[in-house]
């Protein structure tokens, strides 16, 4: 897919250097003004801000990875961020450092929030054009939102969320604005009204995993309600994505052919990509153990660590089999999951069980699958959890994972690791599931409240 990209003129360049700057880099000069519908359709077409999902702080600080080879501690220590990140310490970032995924999240932001607010007068466009790229810019800016509360704010839990402190809520065009934190609470609440807002104007029928279609605004409210312990909600919605999209690859067809890039996948339902992932990625021996050698995932997405740099002993994360980087957007996958989930949360064991079963059967030769069984809607329920950390590792979804499920006392766990012989430790609900903001941008920003350590 070719990438487009057009600028508009907003405010002279004396009125930039006069004021303080909320993100970097956000376009302000360039061919000429937005005019017509084809204008915003080729800024939603741009990868440079739709293609933006959650990066290396998730990716490294959870389970599936244990950098724990003399090599990769080397290797990181030359890297105060990896370093910080590795070991669940604050800060982040020192001195001047800046966060660039914070800043390209919000350049992104900047933009949808351009689109929405000008495409519905534009020229020389039908409605139904201009209906869609607004729908298109509403679940983006969803989906940005939904990745940033959920980086730099307290799970979402619904006694705390009116008053837990979320990020900053703008929902307008301008570079300069007061960047005082929302609440968790209202930040999920306009998450809520953007997608459901843009789903009876999107198209049913996906064209590519870039521009999103109704089923995938239907992928993104079933992880927003499964996040919030909605789950009767999140399961209906699940359930409304899968009815338009539900085809799932079978991994034998890839053991000896090119596995698909994240645009061919039919699975992508919402193609995003972390903006940065560190490449030693060694897989932790637990979830290996849970993996095992013989489900496909393992033959696809993990390598022998002597393979490629930096090395080291033990398997690392294989992103894409090869062929893309890793998909930290909306899948099929996750979506069959979060139904299953919710089925077994709802004591509809048989219904999960056979929700699981459906989709492993791709993730196995033949002669390796063996259907699962459950004594108990518990058990079932942790099957289903264990085939998420299968279905996801490596891409640093598996953070949010543990964030939410430290909410279920039968799920929060403590996590240990050691660098440099100290050993670090990751509490259940710890204040270290709540990303810091950037001091550079704090100290420009005073009223952005930090996280506490």
């Amino acid at each position: 897919m070719n990438v487009f990209k057009v600028f508009f003129i907003t405010i002279t360049a004396a009125t930039l250097f006069s004021c303080r700057k909320y993100v970097e880099n956000v376009p302000v000069q360039g061919q000429r003004v937005l005019v017509y519908t084809n204008d915003y359709r080729l800024l939603m077409n741009s990868r440079t801000d739709s293609e933006l999902g959650s990066a290396n702080a998730a990716i490294i600080g959870c389970d599936d990875i244990d950098l724990k080879d003399p090599n990769l501690q080397s290797d990181i220590s030359y890297n105060s961020v990896y370093v910080a990140q590795y070991t669940w310490a604050k800060p982040f970032y020192i001195d001047k450092e800046d966060d660039f995924d914070w800043n390209s999240m919000y350049k992104a932001i900047y933009t949808f929030n351009t689109v929405i607010s000008g495409v519905l007068e534009s020229k020389n466009g039908s409605l139904a054009e201009q209906n869609t790229i607004y729908a298109e810019a509403l679940v983006q800016r969803a989906f940005t939102y939904f990745t940033l509360v959920n980086s730099h704010g307290k799970q979402y839990d619904a006694s705390t969320a009116d008053t837990d402190l979320g990020v900053p809520l703008l929902l307008e065009a301008k570079l300069f604005v007061n960047l005082q934190r929302a609440t968790v609470a209202q930040v999920y609440a306009q998450v809520l009204k953007d997608i459901e807002t843009a789903i009876p104007l999107l198209p049913t029928a996906k064209m590519n995993s870039v521009n999103p279609y109704r089923g995938s605004a239907y992928a993104l409210l079933a992880k927003v309600h499964l996040n919030m312990r909605n789950f009767e909600a999140a399961r209906v919605a699940a359930e409304q994505a899968l009815a338009l999209s539900n085809g799932l690859n079978d991994y034998n067809l890839f053991v000896n052919a090119a596995f698909p890039t994240l645009i061919q996948n039919k699975e992508v339902l919402l193609r995003k990509i972390p903006r940065l992932s560190y490449a030693g990625l060694q897989l932790s021996e637990d979830l290996l153990n849970l993996l095992g050698t013989k489900d496909l995932r393992y033959t696809l997405f993990t390598r022998d660590g002597s393979i490629g740099y930096p090395s080291f002993t033990g398997r690392r994360f294989f992103a894409g089999a090869g062929a893309d980087n890793a998909c930290v957007g909306l899948t099929v996958g996750e979506t069959w999951l979060i139904r299953a989930e919710c089925l077994a949360r709802a004591g509809r064991r048989a219904e999960a069980l056979q929700a699981l079963n459906d989709l492993r059967k791709f993730r196995f030769t033949l002669d390796d699958y063996v259907a699962l069984t459950a004594t108990s809607d518990q058990q079932a329920l942790e099957m289903v959890i264990n085939e998420r950390r299968r279905e996801l590792f490596g891409t640093g979804l598996r953070w949010f994972d543990q964030k939410r499920l430290n909410k279920d006392a039968a799920f929060a766990k403590t996590v240990t690791r050691v660098y440099n012989g100290t050993t670090y430790t990751l509490e259940p609900n710890s204040n270290a599931y709540v990303f810091p903001f950037s001091p550079i941008i704090v100290n420009q920003n005073p009223e952005l409240i930090q996280n506490p350590n």
